[in-house]
């Protein structure tokens, strides 16, 4: 009995959760049965695509529970009292110990009385109070002495219990696999087209009460008679009446554009039409593309990623899709998430190189590389995240840095052109050239770097921009201002935007000085141009731009007018828009936007950012800044 070890017999790791102490003996002890009433959670929302193959592959979270024991401490142990008492035995007495300790040491008094001189004895209280005091051993003792031994109960919680390790395992593990019964709840039923028919049939006539509504009143003749009564001949005599001069009213059309109806307000739904009155002088010039204002605008949404060499395979499994682009950039940048059986499709391959996907906003394709991707595994979810660039990521290749230039006389367009080579020899790329072009000297241009930074450096000298193609292996070069911004009046739009389209209507000022005179010039064999906005006085000076390609007069002009447009009160209006393939699909950076701001007022301006995203299906919006000016 002295062992306070716990001995179990019989296999304990039978999965039943009881521990057998001791002899069993001949009873039997019956199971302790427990119940667990659980939830699980639902596998979320699905969308079905027609003629879409739709599986689902989740994991299922386990049960875990916590069950408790209570051991009743006030239970006869049996023989475990003396194992207690003889560890709680008292020791054997050390007084001997104890007076030899407090023994008085020697003493020093020749030391003591060369530096101390005695004073008056006081013997008598020395020894009164270093004296023993009584002994009150017995009360220490008695403080100190043990309680009710409660120890057996104690040691049994603290008790290592059997591993269920197999019951962890079983947690964390793949349920199985019911894609065929995912299917089952999503076909097709009876179709009930005779109730559709019935829905929308036309109703009864119940035209006896129209015509009672609109039936003839009461005649009133008696009343109309009086009122018009016919007027007597006048007395005799001169009757003098004044000239009466007619109001000229201007016509409130524009007779360029007989026949066009314009309303400024929507339907009401009582039948009034509210026109508004567009004078001579007031018409605006025509957007290629007009959205109309309606009640209700429905836009189905679908965004389709799959890789450029399966083009008609099935789409790849993405959650989240966003992808941006701005006029300072020559390349669209994009984050998606995918399931993580998408994997194996994304990934680059082992020497870095990588995948190019098509994805399709609403139907409209772009060409993207998949440069990144980083699995991430939660709770319930097992996803892998993908970012990368568009097309165009190929021509930032930061071991291809190499020096361009140009030995003959060459234009811009050509030089750009010649930028985008491998030994005098193409490699896919082409250039939309929407620039002024102009000549180039040879001899005066000379970069280092990759094949973007040298046409990004080209189309900067002439205040232009790069833009890629959706698809295609074409740079697009476009001016950063058409049109100065105090001529956005003469710019036909691109798209025209009514009040009330975009869901948010976010407006920023800023502030730059008015300025309207700066000196442009180039570096050997290139001209020094004074530029001055016209109409103005000349006197606020911009800092002077210096550029090797500035090497004529027109595109010394064209720098100019982007820098001077870079002037006064900017706004910058964020607008938050529906991907209508209809009208526009994707705005692109470079459009020309008309709608109307804050004010109510028509404002003209130039999309400068374009951000599309989808975040929670089927939300999918696209994000625009426009700047315009006051």
């Amino acid at each position: 009995m002295g062992n306070s070890t716990l001995v179990f017999s019989g296999d304990s790791n039978n999965g039943s959760g009881r521990l057998i102490f001791g002899e069993q003996g001949s009873a039997v002890i019956p199971d302790a049965l427990f119940s667990v009433d659980a939830k699980l959670p639902g596998l979320g929302v699905l969308t079905l695509r027609s003629g879409v193959r739709a599986s689902v592959d989740a994991e299922l979270p386990g049960l875990t529970a916590n069950v408790g024991l209570l051991w009743d401490a006030n239970v006869s142990r049996g023989g475990l009292r003396a194992e207690l008492q003889s560890v709680w035995q008292e020791a054997k007495p050390t007084s001997a110990a104890l007076i030899a300790t407090w023994q008085e040491a020697a003493r020093l008094r020749v030391a003591t009385e060369s530096k101390w001189r005695e004073c008056k004895p006081t013997h008598t209280a020395l020894r009164s109070n270093w004296e023993d005091m009584l002994r009150l051993r017995s009360a220490v003792f008695s403080h100190w002495q043990e309680g009710v031994a409660l120890r057996a109960g104690l040691s049994v919680p603290w008790q290592d219990t059997l591993r269920l390790r197999s019951a962890v395992f079983s947690r964390w593990q793949e349920g199985v696999a019911l894609r065929a019964g995912l299917s089952a709840p999503w076909q097709d039923t009876l179709r009930l087209r005779s109730a559709v028919f019935s829905h929308w049939q036309e109703g009864k006539p119940m035209r006896a009460s129209h015509l009672a509504s609109w039936r003839d009143g009461i005649p009133t003749r008696e009343g109309v008679r009086s009122h018009w009564e016919e007027a007597r001949k006048p007395p005799a005599g001169v009757s003098l009446r004044p000239p009466v001069t007619p109001e000229i009213k201007l016509p409130c059309y524009d007779p360029a554009t007989v026949g066009r109806l314009i309303f400024s307000d929507l339907a009401m739904g009582d039948g009034r039409l509210v026109f508004v009155c567009q004078r001579p002088g007031q018409v605006l010039p025509p957007a290629a593309i007009v959205i109309q204002p309606q009640r209700t605008y429905v836009v189905i949404n679908s965004v389709e990623i799959r890789r450029a060499d399966d083009l008609n395979g099935d789409p790849l499994p993405n959650e989240t899709f966003s992808m941006s682009l701005n006029h300072q950039s020559w390349t669209w940048s994009f984050n998606a998430t995918f399931h993580i059986s998408a994997r194996g499709a994304v990934s680059p391959s082992a020497s870095g190189d990588p995948v190019e996907l098509e994805v399709r906003i609403n139907g409209q394709p772009f060409r993207l590389l998949a440069e990144s991707a980083n699995p991430s595994r939660r709770f319930a979810e097992h996803t892998i995240a993908v970012s990368g660039r568009g097309r165009a990521g190929h021509l930032d290749d930061k071991a291809a840095i190499q020096t361009f230039g140009n030995t003959l006389d060459v234009s811009a367009h050509q030089l750009m052109q010649e930028c985008l080579t491998v030994n005098g020899g193409g490699f896919g790329w082409n250039v939309d050239w929407q620039l002024t072009d102009w000549i180039v000297p040879g001899g005066v241009w000379m970069h280092q770097g990759t094949w973007i930074s040298a046409i990004a450096d080209i189309a900067g000298a002439a205040g232009g921009y790069l833009q890629p193609h959706d698809t295609e292996q074409i740079m697009r070069v476009l001016p950063l201002w058409p049109q100065p911004w105090w001529r956005f009046d003469q710019l036909a739009p691109d798209i025209e935007l009514p009040e009330g389209y975009s869901e948010v209507d976010d407006t920023s000022i800023t502030y730059q000085p008015a300025y309207n005179r700066i000196f442009v010039s180039g570096e050997t064999g290139g001209i020094l141009a004074d530029v001055t906005r016209a109409g103005t006085a000349g006197d606020i000076l911009k800092p002077m731009v210096v550029h090797p390609l500035i090497t004529e007069v027109g595109v010394a002009q064209k720098r100019a007018i982007a820098e001077l447009s870079q002037s006064g009160q900017a706004l910058r209006h964020k607008l938050v828009l529906p991907v209508n393939a209809a009208k526009g699909g994707v705005i692109k950076p470079g459009t020309i936007l008309r709608y109307v701001d804050d004010g109510s007022a028509w404002r003209t301006g130039l999309v400068r950012s374009t951000n599309v995203a989808l975040q929670n299906w089927p939300e999918l919006t696209q994000s625009l800044e426009i700047e315009s000016h006051g």
